[in-house]
């Protein structure tokens, strides 16, 4: 049986995109790969569940985002005061937080444009 393990994002400035995601984010870097053909930067939370991989192409060629894919989604106490937070560290607001069936739910944009959901849960859950 296979376990999910990791994302993997490409990104056009590793370095830009690495200071976002542990300012913003609370991720902290675990490993970095570097070869001739791409750079890799593996980041995971304390709380652990899975790995973010910020992948780099090193040979120049233009990147797309795309639309086939949907947010990035991570649990937070408090989205008003997360949201908050990411919008300095350098997100674009794409939706503000707003009241869903109980929880709290906004969205933003990393500083290359990956979407990023962010979900507060009931109290109770």
């Amino acid at each position: 049986m296979a376990m999910f393990n990791f994302v993997k994002i490409t990104v056009a400035d590793i370095a830009a995109m690495e200071t976002f995601y542990t300012g913003a984010l609370g991720f902290t870097v675990q490993n970095r790969i570097d070869t001739p053909a791409f750079r890799e930067v593996m980041m995971a939370q304390k709380a652990g569940g899975f790995t973010l991989v910020l992948y780099q192409h090193t040979d120049g060629r233009a990147l797309s985002n795309g639309n086939g894919w949907g947010p990035l989604g991570f649990i937070v106490r408090d989205c008003d005061k997360d949201h908050a937070a990411a919008i300095a560290k350098g997100a674009s607001e794409v939706r503000a937080p707003a009241a869903f069936g109980g929880m709290k739910v906004s969205f933003i944009s990393d500083p290359e444009g990956h979407e990023i959901e962010l979900l507060q849960l009931p109290a109770a859950a």
